[in-house]
């Protein structure tokens, strides 16, 4: 218990940074898919001390980045900041239309898989909003966190959690949810829009069907439940995920 209220109180501290004022962007944004490293003295300052029990100073943290080739800062896109279950954050070709389309930059964390600490993934997630934000201007009512699998519960964790911060959830076959107590965040939360999908064949469609109850007896309306017929433990194809996102996006 003490390790997570530690963990708490860090990622308090970055995401009281997250969705600040953006740094002036270069004269010519790069665009398309690439690399960016960055660690937390670069990102945090003298803050950066406050995350050393979790994470070093000095360690190059990376996450791979796809930026629409019609950015514009004067039409800032949405965030689309993802936990993967892997070892990439890398995101699918297949959705790479659906987030021009829909003006989103995707980031997600390299060496953040389902066998890397809790606290750490959670960490490299909210970062990912100070990074995306050193170079490109950022619409901070449109910051969504997801994830696939164990990355799903791990952003189901920070939906909850820092509701102030993420303005919606997309959670892919893993989710975690509450028991007993309502969140703090709560009334955060009820302001929010969340999706819930999973493949009729998933062995986590029970827990995204107990899931999506809880939202909605928290008060939690806005939320869409996907189940898609015949899909087992797997991501949704190009047309589930863009119904995703218009989801999100209608508020």
């Amino acid at each position: 218990m003490k390790r997570f209220r530690i963990i708490g109180i860090l990622l308090a501290l970055v995401c009281g940074q997250a969705g600040a004022a953006a740094n002036a962007a270069p004269e010519t944004p790069r665009t398309g898919a690439f690399t960016l490293t960055y660690t937390t003295a670069e990102l945090l300052g003298d803050d950066a001390a406050r995350v050393e029990p979790v994470i070093p100073q000095d360690e190059p943290i990376t996450w791979e980045i796809y930026v629409p080739p019609g950015y514009r800062p004067a039409a800032p896109p949405g965030l689309f900041v993802y936990v993967s279950p892997m070892q990439t954050g890398k995101v699918p070709g297949k959705w790479r239309r659906i987030l021009d389309e829909h003006n989103l930059i995707w980031i997600g964390a390299n060496r953040s898989g389902n066998r890397v600490v809790v606290g750490r993934r959670m960490l490299f997630a909210v970062l990912a909003i100070l990074v995306a934000e050193q170079g490109y201007a950022v619409d901070t009512s449109r910051l969504y966190v997801s994830g696939f699998s164990g990355g799903g519960k791990v952003a189901s964790r920070l939906a909850t959690a820092h509701a102030q911060t993420f303005t919606g959830g997309f959670f892919i076959g893993g989710v975690e949810v509450w028991h007993d107590e309502h969140p703090d965040n709560i009334e955060f939360m009820r302001s929010n829009r969340y999706v819930f999908l999973c493949g009729s064949n998933d062995q986590a469609l029970r827990s995204c069907k107990q899931a999506t109850r809880a939202y909605n007896a928290a008060g939690v309306e806005a939320t869409e439940l996907m189940i898609i017929r015949g899909m087992g433990h797997d991501t949704p194809d190009t047309s589930d995920f863009e119904k995703a996102i218009i989801f999100l996006d209608a508020r």
